[in-house]
């Protein structure tokens, strides 16, 4: 496949990786990254191929057609992106599709382009659903050696404990067990009952990669968000009762997990012991029933109707 880098490329410590798909519930990653791009502008100076790394069947190349002309046709790419301010060039911003076939040749050319860069520092995102409260913020992580798990303390995120399907990230951590590269997997736990964007998770994310990328962001705007979105969060479980007892029990756990953050009281890991199965919680697989998905576009469309 076809990798195409700028000649005059500079050299790029650090990278972060968002990949579209299986592993970024309710398109957390891909929210993370539209957010990068509103506060940061970028350009991009990369591109790498992607046909050969998924099914047409599950994800189609995008066509532009005007007044019954084809304008424009898009093949699946994974594009990468550096910050035009040149303070920041030390990093760059990978998104694309997730490969559905043939992972060794992805995670081959991917790390081909990573080298290209001379990167030191990889970060990968995704996110997964979990049984949670709506204002927890609970992050998890898999890193490779002692520098990625000491990252994984710093920024309080529960050391992962997990056996069953593979993300392709997983491939790529494979891959690198014995680099010297730095390289950190973080996940965020999405609640199973939400349908939409989750700005606290998104604002949290956003400290995370500012930090391992030396970059100073505006976040108060996600936040405010946040707090348009909570109440019409309670809005919607004042209207259903039954969803609004199968939410507070989640809060009523006698346990809660370690990481596991509310909003204005964050937990970290800082008392955990590398090694101590009490300090690894594995990662439960909620039990989604499609009646118990909190639609934020739907209750729009509905709380028009109303008005």
């Amino acid at each position: 496949m076809a990798l195409t880098l700028p000649e005059d490329r500079l050299c790029v410590s650090k990278m972060v990786l968002f990949l579209r798909g299986w592993s970024d519930a309710a398109s957390m990653a891909e929210t993370v990254f539209s957010t990068i791009r509103r506060k940061l502008p970028c350009r991009r100076v990369g591109l790498m191929e992607m046909d050969a790394y998924v099914l047409t069947s599950e994800q189609r190349p995008k066509v532009r057609i005007h007044h019954g002309v084809l304008k424009d046709f898009q093949w699946p790419t994974l594009e990468f992106y550096r910050p035009e301010a040149e303070a920041h060039q030390h990093v760059l911003f990978a998104i694309g599709p997730e490969p559905s076939v043939q992972w060794r040749g992805f995670v081959s050319e991917f790390l081909g382009a990573v080298t290209a860069w001379q990167s030191e520092e990889l970060l990968l995102v995704g996110s997964f659903y979990d049984q949670i409260f709506y204002d927890e913020i609970r992050i998890s992580g898999v890193a490779v050696n002692a520098a990625g798990y000491n990252l994984l303390r710093h920024w309080q995120c529960q050391p992962a404990s997990y056996e069953g399907p593979a993300s392709v990230y997983s491939a790529i951590l494979h891959e690198l067990r014995h680099s010297t590269m730095t390289v950190v997997n973080l996940w965020a736990h999405m609640p199973f009952y939400l349908k939409g964007p989750h700005e606290l998770l998104v604002h949290r994310m956003m400290e995370i990669i500012g930090q391992f990328a030396h970059i100073a962001w505006d976040l108060e705007d996600i936040l405010a968000e946040w707090k348009n979105r909570e109440m019409e969060i309670e809005k919607i479980l004042d209207q259903d009762p039954s969803l609004g007892e199968q939410i507070l029990a989640l809060k009523k756990q006698e346990q809660t997990p370690l990481g596991a953050t509310h909003h204005g009281n964050r937990r970290g890991t800082e008392n955990a012991e590398e090694g101590k199965d009490d300090a690894t919680p594995s990662m439960p697989k909620p039990h989604v029933r499609g009646a118990d998905v909190i639609d934020f576009q739907k209750f729009h469309k509905k709380g028009k109707t109303d008005d």
